[in-house]
């Protein structure tokens, strides 16, 4: 599995609604994108810290601003790609409500991978709503870029 390529599309993804969720007027549509991205992108970071047995962000749905989630959707990449020399690791740690778990770091960045997804999915849903045809974030579309 090449999840450098698996994190590369996620970016380009996330970057493409990213640049759709700024264009939407303030609505409740408009608000719920924010909040999905935020979750989105916040629950990225706290994947990283798990593996990187480092402390997690204390809100998983927290209501970021668009610059802090500029910053998280540009940092988010690095810090994911530092994560695959460790896939064949199996880490513990704790969810949200404190229960103990275990995963291999590959099963972990494939959720994550899965987990955008689900959620530019439900953005997509939101953009139709307010009447903006949301962006094309398939994988294939993604490696037609890089033919070009």
């Amino acid at each position: 599995m090449d999840f450098k390529q698996l994190f590369e599309y996620d970016k380009w993804a996330n970057d493409r609604i990213f640049e759709a969720l700024k264009k939407l007027p303030s609505s409740e549509e408009q608000k719920e994108t924010e909040r999905l991205f935020s979750h989105l992108l916040t629950a990225q970071r706290v994947w990283v810290n798990r593996i990187q047995e480092q402390p997690t962000p204390p809100e998983i749905w927290p209501d970021l601003s668009v610059k802090e989630m500029e910053k998280l959707l540009n940092e988010n990449l690095e810090l994911l790609w530092q994560l695959i020399s460790k896939k064949d690791e199996v880490i513990q740690y704790q969810n949200s409500k404190g229960d103990s778990f275990q995963n291999s770091v590959q099963e972990i960045l494939m959720h994550v991978v899965i987990h955008g997804q689900h959620h530019r999915a439900q953005i997509a849903s939101l953009l139709r709503q307010s009447g903006v045809t949301p962006p094309v974030t398939d994988f294939i579309f993604f490696l037609r870029t890089l033919e070009n």
